[in-house]
């Protein structure tokens, strides 16, 4: 907290030298831009309260605007002239800064300790679907093509097994997409996956010997047991935290996290891939960026922020890390984009 009062001081400063004094005020208010990846209206109820706690926070107006889809977050991140900073998702990011390389990262999310995730390809158990190869000429379904996990990694890993599906359809959110599965409206879909967390009688051992999962290892382990094609008993089943959780937490009638997780299982995950981020418009003030950042990291530490940005139909973040572009350079690289100069 030290350090966001001692950027905000510093505002003051920049003030009396002729920085630009309107923006951050109610006549220029800060935009945060939210990317409607999730449940948008979870997203609606959460988005103003983190917007309000930041600029409390920092005494900057900051007003939250939802996109309306994929398309228009990217237009209005690089388009925006230094007033905007939004959480895009790390395709979204990459499509920017490929176009206006001002835009930059300064925080990635991090989720249950890891600062990457990956996509998942679910799928009713009862389809029978072994391997993705099984996937050939069904219907797939996922958020908008230029969600990371839910199409464009996804996508790129289909072309290279030479797979192709009777139909492909855009739904809009990740909650979507699995709903329509769950709705017998499409055969899979594919959206971002998250570690499976081990139980609690032995989470402890596991993290004194400085094991914990990592992606290449079943996506399912210490849920599903696959040799009895049932769940782990009650005591070593260990926490869902992936897209049937969020399903399972804000749309209820597809029942519990358990019953969820009896119905749809996971046939493959495609990655890994760098999380995504809070990114600023280019021409940002520095300074203003700063006090924000600090914001940020104070207020998902706090047990009011961490309840917001953890939220199932939210993004689900834990925390964040701080970064710069380079930490995409990765994702450029299995994605086919460029690398920018710096």
């Amino acid at each position: 907290m030290k350090r966001v009062i001692a950027a905000i001081c510093g505002l003051a400063v920049l003030g009396v030298m002729g920085f630009s004094q309107a923006l951050g005020t109610p006549e220029r208010p800060i935009t945060m831009l939210f990317v409607p990846s999730v449940k948008v209206d979870v997203i609606q109820e959460v988005g103003p309260k983190i917007a309000e706690a930041l600029s409390k926070m920092t005494g900057l107006v900051i007003k939250p605007v939802i996109a309306a889809d994929y398309a228009a977050f990217i237009e209005a991140m690089i388009t925006a002239e230094g007033d905007m900073f939004g959480v895009p998702t790390t395709d979204q990011y990459c499509q920017i800064t490929k176009a206006n390389p001002g835009v930059h990262a300064r925080l990635a999310a991090v989720r249950a300790g890891y600062p990457y995730y990956f996509a998942s390809i679910y799928a009713l158990r009862e389809k029978g679907y072994k391997s993705v190869y099984d996937l050939q000429g069904k219907v797939w379904a996922f958020a908008s093509t230029r969600s990371t996990s839910g199409y464009v990694i996804p996508k790129k890993y289909f072309n290279q097994l030479g797979l192709s599906f009777a139909e492909e359809k855009a739904v809009g959110t990740h909650a979507n997409a699995l709903i329509a599965v769950l709705e017998g409206q499409a055969d899979f879909c594919t959206g971002y996956g998250s570690p499976p967390l081990p139980p609690d009688t032995i989470a402890e051992a596991l993290k004194a010997a400085g094991w914990r999962w990592e992606y290449g290892m079943d996506p399912e382990l210490w849920l599903w047991d696959r040799w009895n094609n049932n769940l782990y008993p009650e005591g070593i089943r260990g926490y869902c935290r992936d897209l049937r959780y969020a399903i399972a937490t804000e749309v209820k009638v597809y029942g519990d996290i358990w019953e969820l997780v009896k119905k749809v299982g996971i046939v493959g995950v495609v990655g890994p891939m760098p999380n995504d981020c809070i990114a600023f418009a280019a021409g940002f003030p520095k300074e203003l960026e700063d006090a924000i950042v600090e914001a940020i990291k104070t207020h998902i530490r706090s047990p009011e922020g961490y309840a917001l940005w953890s939220r199932p139909g939210f993004y689900e973040w834990y925390d964040v890390a701080e970064i710069d572009d380079s930490f995409y350079d990765s994702y450029r690289m299995l994605a086919g984009y460029p690398i920018p100069p710096r």
